[in-house]
């Protein structure tokens, strides 16, 4: 259901997608439901750019039937709500932690998914690479101190 990833790219490349984020520029589109106000900060990323190839290549996933690609940026202390990414059958959503920054439990900035009455963190392991149907119920919460910055990929499946 969630699959996790670690230690696919190199460090170099992990400082290079992060440097990409720091510097991209941003809009406040995104909403995690019709009824909630804007959450966090997107950069959405063309299919084609090289940092899209990089995280699929990584994990092994094709470019076929990917539908969006974007990054997220949380501001310390923004929180995000529990969404859904598509309520459709074989849709997968990939999630890559970009900070490069250590992150301890303290620093927080995990993904929450919603699970048979159970709630699981995902931590934001530097250049972790998650997937997960996405059906799943989730939410993003911010770092503590420092700005929280995710890629994410989502697949849809033919049509």
């Amino acid at each position: 259901m969630i699959n996790v990833k670690d230690n696919l790219l190199s460090k170099e490349k992990i400082l290079e997608i992060y440097k990409i984020c720091r510097w991209s520029k941003y809009q406040r589109v995104e909403i995690d439901g019709d009824n909630f106000p804007f959450t966090g900060l997107t950069c959405v990323l063309d299919l084609k750019h090289d940092i899209v190839k990089t995280i699929t290549e990584a994990a092994e996933l094709p470019l076929k039937n990917l539908s969006r690609a974007y990054i997220n940026l949380f501001l310390p202390n923004e929180q995000g709500f529990v969404h859904t990414d598509n309520a459709n059958k074989d849709c997968t959503t990939l999630l890559y932690y970009a900070n490069t920054e250590p992150t301890g439990a303290d620093d927080l900035g995990e993904t929450f998914f919603y699970l048979n009455n159970k709630i699981e963190g995902i931590s934001p392991v530097p250049g972790r690479i998650i997937t997960f149907d996405s059906r799943i119920l989730h939410r993003a919460s911010s770092l503590r101190n420092v700005d929280r910055f995710t890629i994410a990929l989502k697949w849809v499946p033919d049509k």
